[in-house]
């Protein structure tokens, strides 16, 4: 006799876009971007949007205090605690957006290994049950690629000034010759309007 797939093993098994809004560039407005993505994608999907800054100002634009956030869920994964249901908890939402707030201490984020922290955006994406992942990556340099090599599509908002131009054009040459994911071939550039 063939046994019922448990729920859990259901959800792994299914297909969730991984979307990565990244730029090297700053004041670009990315977060407003992802954020606004974000919301679109939920009018027809199930979202969950992931703030990778160190300050993201996610509780002054709420004007809401959270009791867990992305430092205790990066806690739970560092010390193998992780679980999909214990995540399930610490999810507010906005809209028909849901996200976890960010990191109280930016700290927390430079405790985690880019590696780690792709391995954990996985695992998000394999178990939670949503269609889509929206991840704002922040600003976190040359660590940024194992995060961008999870994403299906990374949109980049760049600006025309020849400092941005500069800065991108120094990525690129970056993913040249770091990049064995493909992450190139991934990253689509938008110039946003005022």
């Amino acid at each position: 006799a063939v046994e019922a797939v448990p729920a859990p093993m259901a959800m792994l098994k299914k297909k969730v876009e991984i979307v990565g809004i990244y730029s090297p560039v700053g004041r670009c407005m990315k977060t407003s971007l992802a954020l606004t993505y974000g919301q679109l994608l939920a009018r027809e999907h199930k979202v969950l949007y992931l703030n990778l800054e160190e300050y993201s100002g996610f509780t002054r634009l709420m004007d809401s205090e959270y009791k867990a956030d992305l430092s205790d869920v990066l806690y739970l994964y560092r010390q193998g605690g992780y679980n999909w249901m214990k995540l399930k908890s610490m999810i507010s939402n906005w809209g028909n957006m849901d996200f976890i707030p960010p990191v109280r201490y930016a700290e927390d984020l430079s405790q985690v290994a880019p590696e780690d922290m792709a391995q954990l955006i996985d695992r998000i994406a394999r178990e939670s049950g949503y269609d889509r992942l929206v991840v704002d990556v922040g600003q976190m340099g040359r660590g940024a690629l194992p995060v961008l090599s999870m994403c299906n599509v990374v949109y980049m908002p760049v600006r025309e000034d020849y400092i941005s131009a500069a800065k991108i054009e120094e990525f690129e040459e970056y993913l040249e010759e770091a990049d064995d994911a493909g992450v190139r071939d991934r990253i689509q550039k938008l110039r946003l309007p005022r």
